[in-house]
C-alpha cells in the first residue's frame, strides 16, 4: 500500500465540487479499511472441471464456482468432455467433480478424457494441486470407481491432493457442503500467505448457457397434475402411467431430452408405523439442516428417507443393540453381505427387530439420508404439447420379508396424489440428450419400457417441427399386449411414414425372449447403413443391463456389417462417441 494518498491539487481542471469527490474517492480507495483489506487479499485463480451424466455433477460445480466468487477467488469451470489432460496440466489449482453411474463407468461424454488420462503418455502433474468430489449410488457395487479411479491417477501423476476426496451417495448436498467448506477454508488460507495469482490458462468454456429458471431443486415449482393415464393394462403385471403437468404461466423451460425432478413425500401410513414404533408423539422438535425445526412426524413425511437402508442406520442400531450380527456385516469386506441385507430392508425392519433402541427423536434425524428428488425423462415436447410436462413412469411395488413396499415418488404418483392438486417439480436439463440440430440428420432411437420417454418427446418434437430427418425406434417390454407403450401413437406415425421404422421386442410372446439387442442383430445390415449415412444414436434406459448388452450389439453390427475387427469396431464407436453421434440416458 501507499505510504502517501494520492490527491487532486487545486490547480486540477476541475470545480471544487469535483475536487473534493475525488479526493475523497481516492482515499477511500487507499484506506486501510477491513473491508477494503478483505478485498484487496491475493486471489487464486482455479479451474474447475465437472463430468456428469444427469447434469448433478455441473449443477454443484456451478455451486462451488458462485462461492469461489464470493470468497474473492477466479474460478473457471469446463466439463471434462471438452479437456484434455494437457489442458490440466496448465493448471496450478484445479477442483474435480466426477460422477459414476452404472457398474463404475464414467459419464459417455467423459470417457475420451478418462482414455487420454489413463493412457501411458499422459503428462506429468507435479505443478498441479487439486482435490475430487465423487459422485455415486451405494447400491452399485462400484461405488464412486470413477471418481475414486481419477483421484489416484491425478495423484500418481505427480499433482498434490489439497483437500482429501469427498464421496457421496445420491443425497450429495450434505457431503457436497462438507467438501465445499473444506476446500474454501484451505483455499482461504493459502489466499492469505500468498503474494501472487497464480497462473492458470484459460479453460474452454462450457458452451451457450441456459438462462437460470427461478424455479429449481431448491425452489420447485408447485405443478398442477393435469392427467395421469394407465399405459398397460389391468392384465399387465406392473403399471406404467402416462402423467401431465401443467406449467401456466411459470418461467419454467425445458428441451426434448430433459428430465422432471419431482419431490415426493413418503407413505402418510408408513410413517404412522415407524412412529408407533417410537416413544414419540411424532410432534417433537427435531433440527434439520438447511432446513431449520420440523416436528419429527414432518421430517418423516417430506425430508428423510426411511425406506432405504444404509451402512450408517446399519452401524447405529448395532452399536445401540449391541447386536453383533449387524455388527458382523460392517466391515470392509462383507460388502456384499451388506449390501443384499439392506436391498429390500427399510428403517421399518430395524425398529420391529430391534424394538427400544432409539429413544430421542434427534438420533433418528442423525442417521437417515435425506430424501431425494426423483428424476423422470420428459416425453413431450414443448413444440408440440405447449406448456405440458409430460412424464412416463413405472410404479414400483414389490413384496419383501413378509411386507408390501414400494417407490416413494411412483407410489404417490399414482395412489396418493390426485389429478388437480399440485405438486413439487422442478426441470433437469440434460445438454448432452439432444436432437441434432440439423433437423435432415436420421435418428435411431433404443428405449425399452420408460426408456421410451424421450423418444415419444423427440417424434412430437420432430413432427411438430418439419423435420425430415429419418425416424427408427426399437421398443422392447414383456407382452405387445399387455404393456405396449403409447401404441396407438407410435402405430400412426408409422402408418404415416413419421416414424421411418419400428422394430419392436416383446420378451415373453414367445418360447424364447427377445429383447431389444436381438433386434437390432436381426437388423444389422440396414442399422449399419444408417449409420453409414450419419445417422445418431440414442439409448435410454437400465445402464446395469440393457445399455451394456444394447452397447455388445452395436460393436457387434459394427464388426460383422462394417467388415471391421474387434478393435477397429472400438475405435469406431470411440469415434461416434466423440463426433456426439452416440447419446446415452441410462441409470
Amino acid at each position: 500500500m501507499p505510504s502517501k494518498i494520492p490527491y487532486i491539487p487545486e490547480e486540477a481542471p476541475f470545480t471544487p465540487e469535483q475536487r473534493a469527490w475525488l479526493n475523497g474517492f481516492l482515499a477511500g480507495l487507499y484506506s486501510a479499511t477491513p473491508e477494503t483489506e478483505t478485498l484487496k487479499k491475493p486471489a487464486l485463480n482455479i479451474a474447475v472441471y465437472f463430468a456428469t451424466q444427469s447434469g448433478v455433477a455441473e449443477r454443484l460445480a456451478k455451486k462451488i464456482v458462485k462461492a469461489l466468487k464470493v470468497a474473492g477467488h477466479h474460478p473457471a469451470i469446463a466439463s471434462l468432455e471438452q479437456t484434455t489432460p494437457t489442458q490440466v496440466a496448465m493448471q496450478s489449482t484445479a477442483l474435480f467433480l466426477a460422477s459414476t453411474y452404472g457398474e463404475g463407468d464414467p459419464p459417455d461424454s467423459t470417457k475420451a478424457f478418462r482414455d487420454l488420462i489413463f493412457a501411458g503418455d499422459a503428462p506429468r502433474l507435479e505443478a498441479l494441486r487439486y482435490s475430487v468430489f465423487c459422485l455415486g449410488d451405494r447400491t452399485y457395487e462400484e461405488f464412486c470407481k470413477f471418481g475414486i479411479d481419477l483421484d489416484d491417477r491425478l495423484h500418481s501423476l505427480g499433482a498434490v491432493r489439497f483437500v482429501a476426496r469427498v464421496e457421496s451417495d445420491v443425497d450429495v448436498d450434505t457431503p457436497f457442503d462438507v467438501w465445499q467448506q473444506g476446500v474454501l477454508s484451505k483455499l482461504g488460507a493459502e489466499a492469505e500467505t500468498s503474494s501472487a495469482l497464480s497462473a492458470t490458462s484459460a479453460l474452454i468454456p462450457t458452451g451457450k448457457e441456459t438462462p437460470q429458471s427461478i424455479h429449481s431443486r431448491e425452489n420447485p415449482f408447485h405443478a398442477e397434475l393435469l392427467d395421469r393415464q394407465p399405459l398397460t393394462t389391468d392384465m399387465s403385471s406392473k403399471l406404467t402411467m402416462h402423467l401431465s403437468f401443467g406449467l401456466e404461466d411459470a418461467p419454467l423451460q425445458y428441451e426434448a431430452g430433459d428430465a422432471c425432478g419431482v419431490i415426493a413425500d413418503n407413505d402418510p401410513g408408513l410413517v404412522e408405523e415407524i412412529l408407533s414404533c417410537l416413544p414419540f408423539s411424532g410432534e417433537e422438535r427435531v433440527d434439520l439442516p438447511k432446513i431449520g425445526s420440523r416436528t419429527i412426524e414432518e421430517a418423516l413425511l417430506q425430508h428423510l428417507q426411511p425406506t432405504r437402508l444404509t451402512r450408517k442406520i446399519v452401524s447405529a442400531f448395532a452399536d445401540k443393540a449391541g447386536c453383533k450380527t449387524l455388527s458382523a456385516l460392517l466391515p470392509p469386506e462383507q460388502g456384499a453381505h451388506l449390501e443384499a441385507f439392506t436391498y429390500d430392508r427399510g428403517l421399518i425392519d430395524l425398529l420391529h427387530e430391534y424394538p427400544g433402541i432409539l429413544h430421542d427423536a434427534q438420533e433418528l434425524v442423525e442417521i437417515l439420508p435425506k430424501l431425494t428428488p426423483r428424476l423422470y425423462s420428459i416425453s413431450s415436447s414443448p413444440a408440440a404439447h405447449g406448456r405440458e410436462v409430460h412424464c412416463t413412469i413405472a410404479v414400483v411395488r414389490y413384496r419383501s420379508h413378509n411386507r408390501e413396499r414400494g417407490g416413494v415418488a411412483s407410489t404417490m404418483l399414482s395412489d396418493r396424489a390426485s389429478v388437480g392438486s399440485r405438486l413439487p417439480i422442478y426441470i433437469q436439463p440434460n445438454r448432452r440428450f439432444r436432437l441434432p440440430a440439423d433437423g435432415d440428420t436420421p435418428i435411431i432411437m433404443i428405449g425399452p419400457g420408460t426408456g421410451i420417454a424421450p423418444f415419444r418427446a423427440f417424434l412430437h418434437e420432430r413432427q411438430a417441427l418439419g423435420n425430415q430427418g429419418k425416424n427408427w425406434l426399437f421398443f422392447g417390454e414383456r407382452s405387445a399386449k399387455t404393456d405396449f407403450l403409447y401404441c396407438q401413437e407410435l402405430s400412426a406415425m408409422s402408418e404415416s411414414g413419421h416414424l421411418t421404422r419400428l422394430d419392436t421386442a416383446f420378451s415373453r410372446d414367445q418360447a424364447h425372449k427377445v429383447y431389444v439387442q436381438d433386434r437390432m442383430i436381426e437388423a444389422g445390415a440396414r442399422l449399419w447403413q444408417w449409420l453409414e449415412e450419419g445417422a445418431q444414436l440414442y439409448v435410454c434406459g437400465d445402464a446395469s443391463r440393457m445399455a451394456k448388452d444394447v452397447d455388445a450389439a452395436l460393436h457387434q453390427v459394427v464388426e460383422k456389417y462394417g467388415a471391421r475387427s474387434n478393435d477397429e469396431a472400438r475405435e469406431y464407436v470411440s469415434q461416434l462417441q466423440e463426433e456426439h453421434r452416440y447419446h446415452r440416458d441410462v441409470y
